[in-house]
């Protein structure tokens, strides 16, 4: 019998591919009829060129993820065993694409089973929740590996600050992850770690300042950070570095113990002595105002009086011994702020997350992508000041 052809123009042809994509999962069908032409004719043009000795040996079934379900596909196999179809290199790259796509779902704050439902509505049947479950695992152990990568020998700045978050151990909780931030020599910034501690003390920030030693850090010229239990005592004991406490938690804390109608009067006062733009004034004077100021208060508040009398309140102005154009970038935490309302944002999704290291993990996933982006540029103003001169 004499084969025919049929001479059909492109939009004859588009037309007939039009009324196909209407029937139920015609655009996998017609996808998988493609590709399974594409690769008959690749072993065909292999065969003419490389085929000496070789021929075609039959078809194995393989499925890759289609639109919303699975290409059951036909690859053609040669009788050598040699051929390996391009087209089938490409779907394989998009089952890299998909992992991504697992990973910045999860990032985003979704659970193993939201993730599932949503590779299930693209791609269908094929991405098993075990398959979800291993693919979610692999992120968390890059995160982890991540979180104790091995750090630079001196950093110029160390900010830490802490975000709150509601976790389940035995009982669901809020507990503190304390992000510690630093400033590279090269002036740009880098996450040097997230760290859960349940218990403020001394020993504990030991610890947590040992283990960024082991890490490879051996010095730190400032440490900027809220008055938290033990910290001044252990950055003693391991660095002997400088400290900053936060001047601006300092002054919300005092904000407490007044009344509203005087904490305006009491504020517009304290600002002058708190000034970081007065160019001419050192951690001395400060100290000296604040103590008068607090004890004039203290007439009215006693705690005001016990504080004027307080050691180490020169802490809260160590920025007065640097330049004054870096001085707002050190007398607080709030640097740490654009990193926090991140890990805000991923984790306002989820009401308690089911236990500190999944906690780890998302905010461990914000701090590479923010450390990606916006702290590879450095802050040029940190070239003011020759007490952060590079010396390596």
């Amino acid at each position: 019998m004499k084969e025919t052809s049929l001479n059909l123009t492109k939009d004859q042809m588009q037309s007939i591919i039009n009324e196909y994509l209407n029937k139920e999962n015609s655009l996998n069908e017609l996808f998988s009829m493609l590709v399974n032409s594409l690769m008959i004719s690749e072993r065909s043009d292999f065969l003419d060129r490389y085929g000496a000795g070789n021929k075609g040996n039959g078809y194995r079934q393989v499925q890759k993820a289609g639109i919303g379900s699975g290409l059951q596909l036909q690859v053609p196999r040669d009788r050598l065993g040699v051929f390996k179809p391009v087209i089938l290199g490409i779907l394989d790259q998009q089952e890299e694409q998909i992992k991504e796509l697992c990973f910045s779902l999860y990032g985003k704050g979704l659970t193993t089973r939201q993730i599932g439902n949503v590779i299930e509505d693209i791609y269908g049947q094929h991405y098993s929740k075990s398959s979800i479950s291993r693919i979610t695992d692999e992120f968390s152990e890059i995160i982890m590996s991540w979180l104790n990568k091995r750090l630079s020998r001196h950093y110029l700045i160390v900010y830490i600050d802490a975000i709150h978050q509601a976790v389940r151990r035995d009982v669901v909780s809020t507990e503190a992850f304390y992000i510690i931030l630093g400033l590279k020599q090269d002036y740009t910034r880098e996450v040097l770690g997230i760290i859960n501690i349940p218990q403020e003390s001394a020993t504990g920030w030991q610890g947590v300042l040992e283990e960024l030693k082991d890490r490879g850090v051996n010095k730190i010229d400032l440490f900027v950070f809220d008055d938290l239990t033990g910290l001044d005592t252990a950055i003693s004991k391991v660095f002997k570095s400088k400290q900053q406490k936060c001047m601006l938690h300092f002054q919300r804390n005092l904000g407490k113990y007044l009344r509203v109608n005087d904490r305006k009067e009491f504020f517009d006062g304290l600002k002058p002595i708190v000034n970081p733009d007065e160019i001419d004034k050192t951690t001395q004077k400060a100290t000296q105002e604040l103590r008068l100021y607090l004890k004039h208060w203290g007439l009215k508040y006693s705690y005001f009086e016990r504080l004027a009398n307080k050691p180490n309140l020169d802490l809260h102005f160590t920025y007065f011994d640097y330049d004054y154009r870096v001085r707002r970038m050190i007398y607080t935490t709030n640097w740490i702020e654009r990193l926090n309302k991140s890990f805000r944002r991923t984790t306002k999704i989820r009401n308690a997350l089911p236990s500190p290291k999944s906690a780890l993990i998302l905010l461990g996933y914000c701090a590479i992508e923010i450390e990606q982006n916006i702290y590879k540029y450095p802050i040029m103003n940190f070239k003011f000041e020759n007490k952060f001169c590079k010396i390596e």
